[in-house]
């Protein structure tokens, strides 16, 4: 049996402490319907709170990678997205609005209309007005800008192909441009409407104000990157181990 497994899943999580382990139960039931060979990737961001002894998947690896500091959502990603070895990486937040159970449907999506990227899309937000009022104006903005054809960018949850997924930069603000980055370098990607839950513990890590600022930096810098990247694609298929 290959070494390599098919999905990594690879959550990044700040302050999460009450949300893990339910989080790890939902995940491994997730994996398990699948049933296919798998592992679990866990960034924890340079939290702060109680979080002491990690829990314990029942069925799958975990990998438990620590920052020395918060360095951010990107940052975390990114990390795990680099020690991932799955063929299909699965994305997704820790604070348990995403619903694990969706991301078989996302994965069949992917595999049989022939994607490189699907990406979730919260057809009823279970957050604060404003937050939603904010997010509807980005997304409309980014979309006008990038060209991306994405209704939801800031929707964590997604399955890429690794390749796509390696291919990632590693800079401050990446997370929120996934779709337009995979596009930009040559790639097929497609959404789905998935479930979004209220908050299970703990509070939002989102700051308004600051958050609105360092994204339209972001968006113009997304911009001069998606012009410059390469647009080739990688034909011989990966390693195997």
């Amino acid at each position: 049996m290959s070494s390599v497994p098919t999905f990594s899943v690879v959550v990044p999580f700040y302050n999460e402490a009450e949300n893990l382990p339910r989080l790890i139960r939902e995940i491994d039931a997730m994996l398990r319907a699948m049933e296919h060979q798998a592992e679990i990737i866990l960034v924890n961001d340079g939290s702060t709170d109680a979080f002491l002894q990690p829990p314990a998947s029942p069925s799958f690896a975990i990998t438990w990678l620590h920052l020395s500091q918060n360095s951010g959502q990107s940052a975390a990603m990114y990390y795990g997205i680099q020690a991932a070895q799955g063929e299909y990486i699965i994305l997704m937040d820790a604070d348990l609005q995403n619903d694990p159970m969706d991301v078989p449907r996302m994965w069949r999506k992917l595999v049989d209309e022939g994607l490189d990227l699907v990406t979730g899309v919260r057809t009823k937000r279970n957050d604060v007005f404003i937050r939603r009022i904010s997010s509807t104006i980005a997304n409309k903005v980014r979309g006008l800008l990038l060209q991306d054809h994405t209704s939801d960018t800031g929707c964590t949850l997604k399955v890429l192909g690794w390749e796509p997924a390696k291919r990632l930069p590693g800079w401050n603000g990446m997370h929120r441009f996934i779709p337009a980055l995979v596009l930009s370098a040559g790639y097929k990607i497609g959404e789905m409407p998935v479930e979004h839950r209220a908050r299970h513990a703990g509070v939002s890590k989102v700051a308004g104000g600051k958050r609105a600022i360092r994204a339209t930096i972001d968006l113009f810098g997304m911009l001069w990157f998606s012009r410059r990247q390469f647009k080739g694609r990688v034909l011989a298929e990966r390693p195997q181990n």
